[in-house]
């Protein structure tokens, strides 16, 4: 009986020790997850808004220390541009007129960030964005014509 017992309480102390070594795992891994996530999701954005549009609508630029993205559109007859960028530890998105100055502040949070670069070598546009200490780079080679124009 007392052997019997004691392989039992040894099976109980296996698959404790076995739940615990697996939940650790899954909380490392988990939070692992959840950082590339907001890296990718926030790279597939700026790549869809990239393939949404013709090469002479898309622009990269400066202001002070933001690199940002540009993407201009003609809406009932008035120019607008949309900055993508990063500012104060979040990617933002800021919709203007085109006479409008860029204000980095204005814009609307889309993730947050720790940086985001950008730069331009004919038609193809580069970028780098760092989530959560995460970094991605993509290139994307712009297209002119009729359909995907923005």
């Amino acid at each position: 009986m007392i052997f019997v017992l004691t392989v039992f309480v040894l099976f109980v102390c296996c698959l404790l020790a076995a739940v615990l070594a697996f939940a650790k795992a899954y909380k490392h891994f988990g939070s692992e997850i959840e950082k590339r996530f907001d890296t990718a999701t926030a790279q597939t954005l700026v790549l869809q808004k990239l393939r949404s549009y013709d090469s002479g609508a898309v622009s990269v630029g400066k202001q002070g220390d933001t690199d940002y993205l540009g993407f201009s559109d003609t809406i009932d007859g008035e120019s607008y541009i949309t900055y993508i960028y990063c500012y104060d530890g979040e990617l933002r998105e800021l919709f203007v007129e085109s006479s409008a100055p860029f204000v980095a502040e204005n814009g609307n949070t889309l993730f947050p960030a720790n940086n985001f670069t950008a730069s331009a070598d004919k038609n193809i546009i580069s970028f780098t964005i760092t989530c959560n200490g995460v970094q991605t780079s993509s290139h994307y080679c712009l297209r002119s014509g009729k359909e995907g124009a923005g």
